[in-house]
């Protein structure tokens, strides 16, 4: 073996431009493969970091009739579970919490989440970073308020000052003493962007059994399963919609491992970009393939001499696979290399919601997938010249005096069946890389219902503040006051809610006059409270009616107005227009709302989901503490954001700023996924194509150069240079002409992947087909047009004379 492997190096040290060219090819698939792995490893393969996540699990209401709720529990609902089930070791609920910080320069904006006391300890198995975490005690109504920080903001907020364990810090206006902090990087998995954490101490039976707002996280209990979980709680939601039928008709519930939560949807995607790196390797194989070939034609003598003086053909092979392990190894040292810039780009590029992007990177189970892909490299480009070289016939050889010429058919029969591989590979990821750039060119061509050139925007949270109704409507007044005559600033309004910034109210209504409906069937609205001139800002167009006017305040008629999505569903063939309607839970008995105008559909969380009814409530009669200031501006709309920032700083440093941004920023983010795979599927196809051209070229060149005596006596007999590029054009056309044949039957079943991934476009579009074939078609036909000129200018006079 080490005669072998020092043979090889002195083979390959012979060969240098051969050798580079090969390396290259090899380095780049093993270094693409490795680089996606990477991300395969750390989001789907790594554990989750906490005890024992395997026995975790997600548990949730699903309520086809209010799919927004999707994900959420109702808290009495919740509080049953726990007291029914025999399935879970622990469970723990948790909520939404965003409050304010305030610092030297201001007041800062801060995710946080309201936990169960056990949540930490029981549920997630974390230890305490510095300090402690929250203890039964903690969970009492009458305990001293006390918080929790993540690692991130103790070190961010407060400089990693360990004094600052059991003191006290003002949290949006009121005093929390600080129990500790968690490690490092640690993330609640049902609000990953959650950094301070406070106890839940408040009777879940006391709230309304039809509100949905809390998140589970249970842990099973040692032999249960998550099946047996399943059921069990279907049992017990079964019981409680028989005895809650106005709350829980319908309602049933979802047991799903902690792991496919977090991982969410992604995983069909890395898998997909896994598969379609792992095609392009198989190019860059089948090319190198082909080289060795062709340079084992020209090796045919030297083996027939070993044979001859007697190796055996198992011996020969075992030395041309020793050769391509050697070459594939280096290549495999050079991916590596190209993997840990092809990571930091990975990252560069990832999406936000992309989970678990800080565990990519190159580890143990990463090398070790790289030193697999190399071996398997390795073997699956020297087999096929040692089975070549196995079938050549010595006494052939020897007479060709190491030409190759007498097995050089048998050689390229196998360079053949490789290119017409690749050109099928090539078709596929092409052909998926074009799917996904039609798909992505219709989530962004999609209209959002509202005109979204030089506007801006950026969320406040003044209930710290001003809790008083009164005080919320002079301090926003005051502020869309300011900010409109702020030069370039051509409108300015306000919402509780702003397409395209994740936060939203939804709630069910009654429409006054009608019979009350069944249980869970009642209509069904996201919530607006906006300023007047908030749709005229927008340009969300007013269909019929009125807007909003400054005349609609607390103590005027109640108002409202729908979209048209809320007038199609719960007035249809009717005019919704004049109708009165009751908000539960929101509006004071004996207090309805009169409808006076519909407005345009808008597309809220993202561009592939469709308008959801919506219901617009004027600011004066529901001044809400959570806002989001909407402006047009002439010129750049990022510099009404700064402006924004100051305005509100000087009248007042403790109210926070966040979610500041265009809303050509805030649309483009939603579609970073979609752009990511795209992306990265437009590089693979596009080196495939590279590879396969190549592979083309290769062939024929090398053909040409075995038949440049034939093509010498056709020439000499009257063969013009049409009739020789047309026989070589058309062997490159029948090569790719069956991959491209081959390749569409792999559409076929690629078309049943990707189809999850796709928006607006079917997976056998003819657009794409016809295009994807043309283009391949094209690349094929250059490939083939440089050697056949090559061929045609064969001088028969040379040829014949060095016959």
């Amino acid at each position: 073996m080490f005669s072998d492997l020092r043979f090889a190096a002195r083979t390959l040290f012979r060969n240098p431009s051969l050798t580079a060219v090969i390396v290259l090819t090899l380095g780049l698939g093993v270094g693409a493969n490795t680089a996606i792995f990477s991300v395969v490893s750390g989001v789907l393969l790594e554990p989750l970091p906490y005890g024992q996540p395997d026995r975790m699990v997600t548990v949730w209401e699903n309520n086809l009739s209010y799919p927004q709720t999707m994900g959420q529990v109702s808290p009495p609902n919740y509080a049953d579970w726990q007291e029914q089930n025999q399935s879970f070791e622990a469970m723990a609920a948790a909520h939404y919490w965003s409050v304010s910080i305030s610092g030297e320069e201001g007041a800062s904006r801060v995710i946080g989440s309201v936990v169960e006391h056990r949540m930490f300890s029981d549920v997630l198995r974390v230890p305490a970073y510095a300090g402690r975490l929250f203890s039964v005690e903690d969970g009492r109504g009458d305990a001293v308020p006390t918080v929790v920080l993540s690692y991130e903001l103790w070190m961010r907020e407060f400089g990693g000052n360990r004094e600052l364990i059991g003191e006290p810090i003002a949290v949006s206006g009121r005093s929390y003493e600080v129990a500790g902090v968690l490690p490092p990087g640690f993330q609640l998995p049902v609000y990953a962007e959650a950094e301070i954490f406070r106890t839940l101490t408040w009777d879940l039976r006391a709230e309304d059994r039809g509100s949905h707002f809390l998140r589970v996280i249970a842990r099973l209990r040692d032999g249960a399963t998550t099946d047996e979980a399943s059921v069990e709680m279907a049992t017990i939601m079964s019981r409680l919609e028989q005895a809650y039928p106005a709350q829980n008709t319908g309602v049933t519930t979802n047991v799903v491992p902690l792991k496919r939560y977090v991982i969410g949807d992604v995983q069909r995607a890395l898998y997909v970009l896994l598969g379609a790196v792992g095609f392009v390797l198989l190019i860059a194989c089948a090319n190198v393939a082909s080289l060795l070939l062709a340079r084992a034609s020209v090796r045919e003598r030297e083996f027939a001499v070993r044979q001859a003086i007697g190796a055996r053909p198992g011996r020969l092979a075992r030395q041309i696979i020793t050769e391509s392990l050697v070459l594939a190894l280096v290549g495999g040292v050079a991916g590596l290399l190209l993997a840990y810039w092809g990571v930091e780009l990975l990252l560069a590029l990832g999406p936000g919601e992309l989970p678990r992007l800080e565990h990519v990177g190159i580890d143990g189970r990463v090398l070790a997938f790289t030193l697999a892909v190399t071996f398997a490299a390795g073997l699956l480009v020297g087999v096929v010249p040692a089975l070549r070289n196995a079938r050549s016939q010595l006494m052939v050889a020897m007479k060709t005096g190491g030409t190759g010429g007498g097995a050089a058919r048998h050689g390229l029969k196998a360079r053949r069946t490789l290119v017409v591989a690749q050109v099928a590979i090539a078709l596929m990821l092409v052909g998926g890389a074009g799917l996904m750039i039609r798909s992505f060119g219709k989530l962004i061509g999609e209209d959002v219902g509202f005109d979204t050139e030089d506007l801006a925007t950026a969320r406040i949270n003044i209930g710290a503040r001003y809790r008083d109704a009164t005080a919320r409507l002079t301090f926003v007044e005051g502020l869309l006051d300011r900010a409109g005559r702020q030069s370039g600033v051509r409108a300015v309004a306000a919402s509780s809610t702003v397409p395209f910034t994740s936060w939203e109210v939804n709630s069910s209504f009654e429409v006054v006059g009608r019979p009350a409906p069944e249980p869970n069937q009642e209509p069904d609205a996201r919530i607006v409270s906006a300023t007047p001139g908030y749709f005229s800002t927008m340009e969300i167009p007013l269909l019929r009616g009125r807007d909003f006017n400054q005349l609609d305040g607390p103590n005027a008629i109640g108002v409202a107005i729908i979209n048209d999505e809320a007038a199609r569903r719960y007035w249809p063939g009717e005019d919704p227009i004049g109708q009165r309607i009751h908000l539960g839970g929101w509006d004071a008995d004996g207090f309805d709302r009169e409808i006076i105008g519909i407005v345009g559909d808008v597309r809220f969380y993202s561009l592939d989901r469709e308008p959801s009814p919506e219901l617009y409530l004027p600011y004066r009669q529901m001044p809400v503490a959570q806002l989001g200031i909407v402006a047009r501006v002439a010129g750049d709309p990022s510099r009404f954001v700064r402006t924004l920032r100051e305005e509100i700083r000087a009248l007042d440093r403790d109210v926070p700023v966040y979610t500041a941004a265009t809303f050509g920023q805030l649309i483009g983010s939603t579609a970073t996924t979609d752009r990511f795979y795209t992306i990265l599927l437009g590089i693979f196809a596009t080196v495939a194509t590279v590879l396969a051209a190549v592979g083309i070229y290769g062939i024929l060149s090398y053909a040409v150069a075995r038949r440049s005596n034939e093509i010498g006596v056709r020439v000499a007999l009257g063969a013009g240079p049409g009739d020789v590029l047309a026989r070589v054009v058309g062997d490159g056309a029948r090569m790719a002409g069956l991959g491209l044949a081959v390749g569409l039957v792999g559409w076929l079943l690629l078309g049943r992947v990707l189809t999850p991934l796709l928006y607006g476009v079917a997976a056998i579009d003819l657009l794409t087909i016809v295009s994807t074939v043309g283009l391949i078609a094209l690349t094929a036909f250059l490939a083939s047009f440089l050697p056949a000129r090559r061929a045609t200018r064969v001088d028969p006079v040379v040829v014949l004379r060095s016959e």
